[in-house]
This record gives C-alpha cells, sequence and structure tokens, in this order.
C-alpha cells in the first residue's frame, strides 16, 4: 500500500495552489502533443527519492510510483531511474557510497538488476512491463545511435510498455559519460518529444533560501532557469551524484526544446499524481517561446567533441548567421572527425556557437587562418564542397551571457 500523504506536504501542495493562483495561465494542463493520443511525460527519480534517504531502497517508493503511472488515463511515461549504485554498493561490501570510478561501476553492475528486478515486480503486479534502457553520452552525440534510441523508445511507448532508463555506468568512461541523471532525462525528454520533465527530488521543488532555513520560501514559477540561479543551494547527500545545480542544467536543456519542466519532492505519491493531473505542484519552469527543432536541440544539449577557438570578426559573423570560415579560426582544441559536435569558443575563451565541423581537427589546425581560396591547395584535396569550416545550416548560436557560455565549455563539463 502506498505511504499516506504526510501533513507537511499537503500543507505544501495547498501553499503552491495559493501562490500559483495569482497567474494560473502561467502553468498549463499537461496536454498531448497534436500528432499524438496521450501526453508524454519523463520522470526522473533520485536516489534519495528512492531509498528515502536510507540505503537501501525502499520497495514502497517504487510501489507508489507504479500505482501513480498505471493508474494514468491518456498519458505516457518514461521513468529515468537513479538507485543502481546505491542498490550495490553494500553488497560489495563498501559501508559509504564508493567514490572511485572502478568502485561506482562495480557497485552500479551489481545494483542494476537488483534495481530492474524491483521495478518489474512492482509494475508486473499491475500488468504492465517495463524495459530497461541503457544510455551512454556517445549514444547521444552519434547522430545514427540518436535516432535509433529514439525510435526505440517510441516503439515502447505505443506498445504500452514504461521504459526504465539509467545511464549505462557499467562501461561508462569519462569521454561518454552523461554525468548524471538529471541531464539524462532532459535528454530523454527530447527523444520521446515528451509534453513535460518532472525532476522528482527530495525537496519540494525550489527555494529562495536553503529549504529548512527561516524565510525559505518556495519558487511556483519562473518563466526561464536564469530566475532560479541564485537560489541554487550544494546537494549535501553522499549517494546520489546530483543537486539543484544538475536539475536547473536539465530544466535549461529541456526548455530549448520546448518542454517544461517541474521540480518537486518525490516522498509523497500524492503529489506526482496531482502534478501529472495538472496541479500546481512544485517549481515550473517554462520551456523557450522560440524552442530548437530535434536536430538543433540535438547539437545544444549534447557535448561537443573538441573545440575551434576564433577571433572577434569570426563571433560577430556568425552573430550576423553566416558561416564559419578558416579566416578568423585561431586553434583547436582536442581531436574530431568530419561530422562531429564542435565548440565555437570566442578569444575570452565563452563558447558562442557549436555546429558539425566539415573538417577533421588536424585539417582545421593547417587551414586556420588562411582564405578560402587557399583551402583546397594546402589540403591538396576538393574532398569537401566550399571552404566553410561549419555551415551556416548545421550550427547553432548560444546566448550571449558569460555564465551560460562558461557553463557550456566543454572543457568545463564534469
Amino acid at each position: 500500500t502506498p505511504p499516506l500523504p504526510s501533513p507537511g506536504m499537503n500543507n505544501y501542495v495547498l501553499k503552491m495552489h495559493l501562490i500559483d493562483s495569482v497567474a494560473p495561465a502561467r502553468r498549463p494542463r499537461l496536454q498531448p502533443a497534436p500528432h499524438r493520443r496521450n501526453a508524454r511525460v519523463v520522470v526522473k527519480l533520485g536516489t534519495r527519492t528512492l531509498t528515502g534517504g536510507g540505503a537501501d531502497l525502499l520497495r514502497s517508493r517504487l510501489d507508489a510510483v507504479a500505482e501513480v503511472v498505471c493508474g494514468l488515463e491518456g498519458v505516457d511515461v518514461v521513468l529515468v531511474s537513479s538507485g543502481a549504485v546505491a542498490a550495490g554498493y553494500r553488497l560489495l561490501g563498501h559501508l559509504t557510497p564508493p567514490t572511485r570510478l572502478e568502485d561506482r561501476q562495480a557497485a552500479a553492475a551489481v545494483g542494476q538488476s537488483r534495481l530492474m528486478r524491483l521495478w518489474s515486480d512492482v509494475f508486473e503486479a499491475r500488468r504492465r512491463h517495463v524495459a530497461q534502457v541503457l544510455l551512454t553520452n556517445d549514444c547521444l552525440t552519434d547522430r545514427g545511435r540518436y535516432v535509433a534510441a529514439r525510435r526505440t523508445l517510441s516503439a515502447l511507448l505505443e506498445a504500452g510498455a514504461v521504459p526504465v532508463v539509467n545511464e549505462n555506468d557499467t562501461v561508462s568512461v569519462s569521454e561518454i559519460m552523461v554525468g548524471d541523471n538529471d541531464n539524462l532525462a532532459a535528454v530523454t525528454a527530447a527523444l520521446v518529444d515528451a509534453d513535460l520533465l518532472v525532476l522528482l527530488t527530495d525537496v519540494p521543488g525550489v527555494f529562495t533560501a536553503p529549504p529548512g532555513t527561516p524565510g525559505a520560501e518556495p519558487i511556483a514559477f519562473a518563466s526561464s532557469v536564469e530566475e532560479l540561479r541564485p537560489y541554487c543551494f550544494a546537494k549535501t547527500a553522499a549517494e546520489s551524484r546530483g543537486g539543484m545545480r544538475t536539475k536547473l542544467e536539465a530544466a535549461e536543456k529541456a526548455g530549448r526544446y520546448g518542454v517544461g519542466t517541474v521540480i518537486a519532492a518525490g516522498e509523497d505519491p500524492s503529489a506526482l499524481r496531482a502534478l501529472l493531473e495538472g496541479e500546481p505542484v512544485g517549481t515550473y519552469i517554462a520551456p523557450a517561446e522560440a524552442p530548437l527543432g530535434a536536430r538543433r536541440h540535438w547539437m545544444a544539449v549534447q557535448r561537443p567533441a573538441g573545440a575551434i577557438r576564433v577571433d572577434e570578426g569570426a563571433v560577430r559573423a556568425l552573430r550576423r548567421r553566416a558561416s564559419l570560415l578558416p579566416s578568423g579560426i585561431q586553434g583547436v582544441e582536442g581531436r574530431f572527425r568530419r561530422g562531429d559536435l564542435v565548440a565555437v569558443l570566442g578569444p575570452d575563451g565563452t563558447e558562442c556557437a557549436r555546429g558539425i565541423v566539415r573538417f577533421d581537427d588536424r585539417e582545421v589546425e593547417r587551414i586556420r587562418g588562411l582564405h578560402t581560396s587557399d583551402v583546397a591547395r594546402v589540403l591538396g584535396h576538393d574532398g569537401v564542397e566550399g571552404a566553410a569550416v561549419v555551415m551556416r545550416p548545421d550550427r547553432i548560436l548560444l546566448p550571449e551571457t558569460p555564465t551560460s557560455a562558461r557553463r557550456n565549455d566543454p572543457r568545463t563539463e564534469p
């Protein structure tokens, strides 16, 4: 039986209703896209949500989620489930969550099967099937694999299964790690063309001060992530990877694709049911007013393979919607091949754009600073039509804010 809602949570939900009542039009009810019968929601469950802050997964928490999901009509749900490391580390003799990569991978290898068995049990009891989907960042950065993952997830939803997505921690290394399940959930929301992203955590939304401190108030609505960054407080739980910072990153990524995000508490199943029914629970972050298409969103949310440093003239040309030419390139960082996604860094090191590169890193190094008419002579072939390094249709511009630029710089990614 799902646990009863706590009095504190009921008071919180009532308070959020009162706050949001001044602007009800800002909180749209969940509706499917015009081309689909059902709405699609991606729900991310953090480790502390599934363990209750303890050492072990709580079956009652998973059972409560299954009860809500199976009781919905007209809504397809994808679960992005943390908890594999938490489910496995004590079985390997660790007293606390391990920090070494190889120890976390070993714990995930043991815990993932246990995690999926629990999810399977609680859904099978309600005659619903679950499907394990393990992803790594190379499944998302490679366009072909990205499309394949998108088709597979859509097929599972159309068949009535509940996909349970997690990062493939067992084989991930730093170069192919998404890094946290908040950002993985945002990318998953793009993969399935979701109508809403829900990030369940151990706090009931974003607050004006650390939750529990005097004067801390919940924030019901934000038109953008930037409004919430001043209220991003550090996480304290060792067993989880994320925190409010990664949740805001995830909301920003989802927003670029036109997906609104709710950050809410995961301890109370009534809160999940209420927000999926359109009630104003948690902190709602509105999507971008002019969202990107699927291909451009893929470029916006993925980690670039490398970087190209350009001068101020090239930055201005890109802002005027021009292609990136060799004459404005000052240097190359990292290794990449033709067709890879690369970051374009301005003179101060901030990322101003990113796009699909038409030469590999060694070729770009050879032609940087040259006039376009000299490219074929230097490279000794005409293998690529034209001399633009990144064509206008194959690139996106990033906001002209230092915080956004540094946050997207591939050299500062965790």
